[in-house]
């Protein structure tokens, strides 16, 4: 150390000094949030709070959610694994699906318990609760002490929401927004609840930018016009980062901000095609649209800020990230498909990913996508699944009809999903919609003898919105690849469980 920089030195002393307290770990997760959304990303929302964090952190340039929707993301994000093997599937119809995340599965709220923390989840869940007849683990069953939430998006809108959740009994009307509520409670929890002499883990997933949308008029009006959907999806993220901005003030005014670890990301892309910086495919694409997100990390207590990181990394990372940095150990006897970033954190020791990240969607047509450096190679579904794809457009062009959306419009699925339009006929077309696009866990076996008919291969570093395969110019990686691809896809089939459960 002799021969750092005074100001490096004294940090790096610093480190060594504060290195044996456990920083308290928040995670923040917004939902449908693009990875070009924020001001930090070049995005059109005024984000400063979040803005300050990746200016004191590390901003990371390549992150990668989960997976491109909502619920398989989440089990990746808390397990570390592929989510079919946590036996997430698809998005989850808690009342339609018996899958949920299993119990067995070892979660971060699990490891950050075992290792003396504190443990609270705030905001959407939808990895699974007991609905009707359809008995699930509780969020205690996942490792958490305390949980305010609920199962999937706030009803009606993230104004007012009546279906809020306390340690399982519901809370009734509440008066606010979304994220506003969730962050209150989180500071309640941060105060009076959680055990002062503990570290503490807040998992705090917001339901914004998800619809149905609401906020506050006067920050709408800051982007367009009241009734602009647009300006309205902008207001959403807009009141997110100021709600974080009351917790990051609160940590600040008890003394604990700096030795506090906050990660920042999505659950996957935007469903708004103009929010996902150009890049190829949306929510719900295994193409780069879908899947990457804002990745942000500040500690100021261990993490070197005013820095960013062009690592391809994700969600998956984030378990074993979380032990590398708090130095816990990992779940024994647990196969982990992240890996630890804390070397690129902290500057000391030498990253390494021993396998390469891997998406899957099984009822999709881009079935599974493998990411190795600047490759990527993407493998097609070769199965036929029993769906009804007509009547799915039938009832697509009717939404977009009733709804005034130009029925051509690209990417109509997700356009007519989250449109703000609403009328007793829209709904009944929703609902029968949404139930013909929901994963059928009767499709399982189909899924498990099938495989692929093509793949293609992308150099992101030349073509990062994927418009060349280049798959016939590169025969000898697209190959080395493939062969990845196929062991880690039948690695994971062999550990995903069969549903409806026997």
């Amino acid at each position: 150390m002799k021969n750092l920089p005074f100001p490096l030195l004294f940090w790096c002393l610093a480190i060594t000094l504060q290195g044996s307290e456990k920083p308290n770990v928040i995670i923040l997760l917004a939902d449908d949030l693009g990875s070009q959304d924020l001001g930090c990303y070049g995005g059109p929302v005024k984000t400063p709070v979040l803005d300050g964090l990746a200016a004191k952190g590390v901003r990371f340039t390549d992150f990668h959610a989960g997976a491109a929707i909502c619920s398989p993301s989440r089990a990746t994000l808390l397990t570390g694994r592929q989510h079919l093997r946590t036996g997430i599937y698809g998005v989850l119809q808690d009342h339609m699906h018996d899958m949920h995340l299993l119990e067995r599965e070892v979660t971060i709220a699990e490891v950050l318990k075992k290792a003396g923390y504190s443990t609270g989840h705030f905001g959407k869940w939808h990895i699974g609760m007991t609905s009707g007849k359809r008995k699930k683990p509780s969020l205690q069953d996942h490792g958490f002490d305390y949980w305010f939430g609920l199962s999937n998006g706030a009803n009606p809108s993230h104004k007012n929401p009546t279906n809020f959740m306390r340690n399982g009994k519901p809370v009734g009307p509440m008066k606010g927004y979304s994220c506003q509520i969730v962050v209150s409670d989180a500071i309640n929890w941060m105060e009076t609840k959680a055990n002062p002499d503990q570290p503490f883990f807040m998992n705090i997933w917001f339901n914004e930018p998800h619809a149905t949308l609401a906020a506050p008029d006067e920050i709408v009006s800051i982007y367009g016009e009241l009734k602009d959907e647009g300006a309205l999806y902008s207001a959403t993220v807009d009141n997110t980062d100021r709600a974080i901005g009351r917790l990051v003030a609160k940590l600040k005014e008890a003394g604990q901000l700096d030795n506090t670890l906050i990660i920042y990301s999505s659950d996957h892309g935007s469903y708004r095609a103009d929010r996902n910086g150009s890049l190829k495919g949306n929510k719900g694409s295994n193409f780069q649209g879908g899947l990457r997100s804002p990745g942000i990390f500040f500690w100021p207590d261990g993490v070197r800020g005013g820095r960013i990181e062009s690592t391809p990394s994700g969600a998956v990372d984030l378990l074993p990230t979380i032990c590398g940095l708090a130095g816990i150990e990992r779940p024994n006897g647990v196969h982990l498909d992240g890996a630890d970033l804390s070397p690129l954190l902290t500057e000391k020791g030498t990253f390494k990913r021993s396998q390469p990240m891997f998406w899957l969607a099984p009822s999709s047509g881009h079935l599974a996508t493998l990411r190795e450096e600047n490759y990527t190679l993407m493998g097609y579904r070769g199965y036929k699944l029993p769906e009804n794809q007509a009547r799915k457009n039938e009832l697509l062009q009717q939404m977009a009809r009733l709804a005034g959306i130009d029925p051509s419009t690209p990417n109509l699925g997700s356009r007519v999903s989250n449109t703000t339009f609403t009328s007793p006929e829209y709904k009944r077309l929703k609902g029968e919609f949404v139930r013909l696009r929901t994963f059928q866990e009767a499709w399982i076996p189909t899924i498990k003898a099938g495989g692929f008919r093509g793949f293609a291969l992308y150099d992101l570093k030349a073509d990062p919105l994927q418009k060349k395969d280049i798959s016939k110019q590169r025969p000898k990686v697209a190959e080395r690849l493939k062969k990845k691809l196929l062991e880690l896809y039948k690695d994971v089939l062999n550990d995903a469980p069969d549903w409806p459960s026997k």
